[in-house]
């Protein structure tokens, strides 16, 4: 072996052991909360660590405090919602829904509809969706996304299925942000969304399937259900988010 190689490789190990010494550093930072996981979300997005990422949401930031404030009672601070980690848009998703803490799962929507009597409402169990779909990503505490904020679920990902989309990596709404879009959505125009479509989530549940959600026009009825990860149609569609 020549002394050039033997240089490079001596290179080389110095500049891993310099690397895996600064993740080192990251981690106990972030263990000590000298680093929130907003800053570090950013540096991983390659935004600016210490730039307020929601400056140009504002407006919709402002929007949807006011909305977890008189709907849900949520008495959210401007800085709490202020200081999210918004990601960059990315083509077709330039929406924002905020999903807080205090939303443990899917039940805690479906059972306000319920309470409210404002539309009927069917699920496919007498249960807590909670306790068959937990939302995975309420370790994040609040957190924000961006997706589409159509009606209907994303064109774009039709005749597609949850496994097809797993396997392109292709992140999408869990459940709890289906129905919270829904909420939403019904708060702001007193309609629903997926009129003509079916909202495919990327929540599994525990029998195995994929939970979905539709707007039944034919018996008024907001719906959440479930199919094989492996079916797909034209009318069965993701819908993309970015976080």
């Amino acid at each position: 072996m020549s002394t050039q190689a033997l240089s490079t490789s001596s290179y080389l190990c110095a500049e891993t052991e310099k690397a895996l010494g600064l993740l080192g550093d990251t981690t106990t930072q972030v263990r000590t909360g000298a680093i929130s996981l907003d800053a570090l979300s950013r540096f991983n997005a390659h935004q600016n660590p210490f730039e307020n990422a929601a400056k140009a949401y504002s407006k919709q930031i402002e929007t949807q405090l006011k909305y977890f404030r008189d709907r849900w009672g949520f008495a959210y601070s401007d800085e709490e919602f202020g200081g999210l980690y918004v990601p960059r848009p990315s083509g077709y998703s330039k929406t924002l829904l905020i999903n807080p803490k205090d939303l443990t799962g899917p039940e805690d929507i479906f059972s306000k509809w319920v309470a409210e009597g404002k539309f009927s409402t069917y699920k496919y169990t007498d249960k807590s969706l909670n306790d068959f779909v937990p939302n995975d990503r309420r370790r994040l505490g609040h957190y924000a996304l961006l997706h589409s904020g159509r009606r209907e679920a994303d064109e774009e990902l039709k005749n597609r299925s949850w496994e097809q989309n797993l396997a392109d990596r292709k992140e999408t709404m869990r459940l709890t942000e289906t129905l919270l879009w829904e909420d939403v959505f019904f708060t702001e125009t007193k309609e629903h969304v997926d009129p003509d479509t079916i909202t495919l989530t990327s929540s599994r549940v525990v029998v195995g399937g994929v939970a979905g959600v539709r707007w039944d026009r034919d018996d008024g009825e907001v719906g959440v259900g479930w199919c094989s990860p492996r079916r797909a149609g034209p009318s069965l569609r993701a819908r993309a988010v970015f976080l």
